[in-house]
C-alpha cells in the first residue's frame, strides 16, 4: 500500500524543525543506549470502555464504520531508497554469504501431505503422545478470509479457551476447536469508540499470560491533517468476549515532545510489569527517521486508567547505523529486564540486543551486540504457474520470544542448497544474560523457497517454528517444523505442510510488489504449555489469499 507523495514546503519546514527536536530527543534518550539511557515520559489519557457485541451487524451499522485505505505517506518503506532495496533484492539471486561454521538443515522434502485434510488429534495432547519428527500436528482450521486488503500480516493470541487472530485489517475471535468464528469485526469498527478516519493497519496481538489479559495493538494514521496513533485495546479480564478498554496513543510525540513522524511496522511485547511497543519512525511525506520503543507500565491500562509512559528514539547499532524494526519480546518467567532485538539492514553478522530495566521505576536501556553467521536479503519466491514471485521481503525481526533463560528469534535470509539461491530462514538462540548466542541455523531447500518465519519455545525448551513457503512446482503454502531440546545444536527437524496453496497469486502494491506476508503468528498456549499456535496465509484461490490456524506440540 505504500505511496510516493511529495510533502509541501510547510510540510518540509516542519521536517527540519523535527529533524532538530529528534536529534535534541535522542541524546536525551540515549540514542547510543551504551551507558544506560532513561527514557522520555509521556502520558495518554485513561481508556474507553468497550464491550463486544456478538450479535451480527446490521448493513447500515456496518456501512457506518466504514473502513478508510490511504496510502502510506513515506518515500521508501525501508532505512534506505526503494530502488536501492529493489535492485538488492533482484541480485540475491547471484549473492555469496560467506559460510560460517554453522549449521544447514536442508529440508528432507517438500511433496508433504497437508496436515488441515488429515485427522486432528486432541488439543490437549496425553503425555505419552510423543511425535517422532517435526511437531505433532493438533488443532487445525480456517482462519479469516481475505478482506481486501495487501498484505495480510497475521497476528495470534490464545488464551485459556479461545483463539484471537488478527490481519489486515480485522479482527476474529474463535473457540479452541476452530469452526466459524464467534465474533468478527474489522480493527474500524473495533476501535470506532476512540478513532474516526483513520487507516488501521499491521495488528499485534498477545495474551499476557503474567495477569490473564487479551491485548491487541494496531498502528494508524492519517493525512491533512497529519496525525499518527497507536491503538490499544485491552481486556477487563481473561474472557476475550467481555468488556475492553480502548486507548489511543500519540505516536507523533516522543515523550512528551511532538514530531511530524509517524510510526509503521509496530512491534508489541510484555513481561511482568510493562507492555512495549517499538515501531519505525517516518516523517510524514518523507523517509525513515528512527525507531521508537514505548514503554507502558500495564497499572494504567489495566485499571482504565490514564496510562503514563516512557519512549526511548534514535537507538543506533554498534557500528553507528540506525536501528530499524526493534522487535520486543513477549517474556515468560521473570527475568528482571525485557529484551528487544533487531537485525542490520540490510545484511549484517551480527544482532543488537537491547535491554530495559529498572522497572516499575523509570526504565533504563542498554544494549549488547550479538555476532552471528551471515545475513542477507532473500530473493523473491518462485510460485507455480511462473511470474510475478512473491515477496519475501527483507531481513528484518519480526518475532521475538524470551523464555527459561534465552530469546528465540529467526529472520529471512538468502543460501544456495544446491540449484541456486533459495529464500531461507535464519534462527537464533541467544542466552540474555550473558549476551551470548547460545545457537543459531539455516533451514530451507533446493526445491522451495522459505519465508516470513515465527517461532516459539515451549516450557520444555522445543521450538516451533511456522514460515511460509513457494516454489516453481508450489503454490503459495504454509509449512511448520521445530526442534527438540535435546537435538543437535543448529538443527531443525523435517518440516510439515500445514496448508498447501491452491492457486496462482498475484497481489501487486503501488511499488509493484507481489505482497505477501509481512509477518505470521505464532503463540504459546497458557492452558497446556506443550502447546504452540501458528497462524499464516495460503493461495486460496485465483489472486486470493486466506489464512489458517494451526497448532502442535512436542
Amino acid at each position: 500500500m505504500a505511496a510516493k507523495k511529495k510533502g509541501s514546503r510547510s510540510t518540509a519546514r516542519a521536517r527540519k524543525t523535527t529533524r532538530k527536536r529528534s536529534s535534541r530527543t535522542g541524546s536525551r534518550a540515549g540514542a547510543g543506549a551504551g551507558a544506560g539511557a532513561k527514557g522520555l515520559p509521556g502520558r495518554a489519557s485513561r481508556g474507553k470502555e468497550m464491550t463486544v457485541d456478538l450479535e451480527p451487524m446490521t448493513a447500515a451499522a456496518f456501512t457506518a464504520v466504514a473502513e478508510k485505505r490511504e496510502p502510506r505517506p513515506y518515500t521508501s518503506r525501508y532505512p534506505i531508497d526503494d530502488e536501492k532495496v529493489k535492485k538488492l533484492k533482484e541480485s540475491a539471486t547471484k549473492v555469496k554469504l560467506a559460510k560460517a561454521a554453522m549449521p544447514a538443515s536442508a529440508d528432507k522434502s517438500v511433496a508433504q501431505v497437508e496436515i488441515a485434510g488429515m485427522q486432528e488429534r486432541p488439543a490437549q495432547p496425553a503425555p505419552e503422545m510423543e511425535p517422532s519428527a517435526a511437531p505433532n500436528p493438533s488443532t487445525s482450521f480456517a482462519g479469516i478470509p481475505a478482506t481486501g486488503w495487501l498484505p495480510p500480516d497475521c497476528t495470534m493470541a490464545v488464551g485459556p479457551a479461545h483463539v484471537l487472530l488478527s490481519v489486515n485489517s480485522s479482527v476474529a475471535i474463535h473457540n479452541k476447536l476452530g469452526g466459524a468464528p464467534v465474533l468478527q469485526r474489522t480493527l474500524t469498527q473495533w476501535f470506532s469508540n476512540i478513532g474516526q478516519g483513520l487507516t488501521i493497519f499491521d495488528p499485534k496481538a498477545l495474551y499476557d499470560q503474567h495477569a490473564a489479559r487479551w491485548v491487541l495493538l494496531a498502528a494508524a494514521f492519517r493525512t491533512n491533517p497529519n496525525r499518527s496513533v497507536f491503538l490499544l485495546s485491552v481486556s477487563a479480564t481473561s474472557n476475550p468476549l467481555g468488556q475492553w478498554r480502548n486507548y489511543t496513543f500519540d505516536a507523533m510525540k516522543d515523550g512528551s515532545t511532538a514530531t511530524n513522524n509517524w510510526a509503521d511496522f509496530p512491534g508489541l511485547g510484555v513481561d511482568a510489569h510493562a507492555l512495549y511497543f517499538t515501531a519505525n519512525m517516518f516523517a510524514f511525506g518523507g523517509s525513515f527517521q528512527y525507531a521508537k520503543i514505548r514503554v507502558v507500565p500495564k497499572a494504567g491500562p489495566y485499571s482504565g486508567g490514564a496510562a503514563p509512559y516512557w519512549d526511548f528514539v534514535k537507538m543506533k547499532n554498534a557500528n553507528n547505523t540506525m536501528a530499524f524494526t526493534i522487535q520486543p519480546c513477549h517474556t515468560f518467567g521473570a527475568p528482571q529486564v525485557e529484551y528487544l532485538v533487531n537485525s542490520l539492514f540490510p545484511n549484517g553478522t551480527s544482532l543488537t540486543l537491547w535491554r530495559i530495566a529498572n522497572l516499575p521505576n523509570p526504565p533504563v536501556l542498554t544494549k549488547a551486540t550479538i555476532p552471528t553467521a551471515a545475513y542477507s536479503l532473500p530473493p523473491n519466491a518462485d510460485q507455480r504457474g511462473g511470474a510475478p514471485p512473491l515477496n519475501t521481503g527483507d531481513v528484518r525481526v519480526q518475532h521475538a520470544v524470551f523464555r527459561g533463560d534465552s530469546l528465540w528469534t529467526a529472520i529471512n535470509t538468502v543460501r544456495n542448497w544446491g540449484a541456486g539461491n533459495r529464500a531461507s530462514v535464519h534462527w537464533f538462540q541467544i542466552r540474555g544474560a550473558a549476551n551470548t548466542l547460545v545457537q543459531q541455523g539455516v533451514f530451507g531447500t533446493r526445491d522451495a523457497h522459505y519465508f516470513y518465519p515465527a517461532g516459539c519455545p515451549d516450557n520444555n525448551g522445543n521450538f516451533t517454528m511456522v514460515f511460509s513457503r513457494s516454489g516453481p512446482n508450489e503454490f503459495g503454502s504454509i509449512g511448520y517444523t521445530g526442534r527438540r531440546a535435546a537435538d543437535p545444536l543448529g538443527t531443525l527437524q523435517a518440516s510439515a505442510l500445514l496448508k498447501a496453496g491452491v492457486a496462482h497469486y498475484q497481489g501487486l502494491d503501488s511499488g509493484q510488489r507481489n505482497r505477501w506476508g509481512d509477518y505470521n503468528g505464532v503463540a504459546s498456549d497458557p492452558a497446556n504449555p506443550r502447546v504452540v499456535w501458528i497462524y499464516s496465509e495460503f493461495a486460496s484461490a485465483v489472486d486470493t489469499w486466506a489464512t489458517w490456524v494451526g497448532s502442535a506440540f512436542f
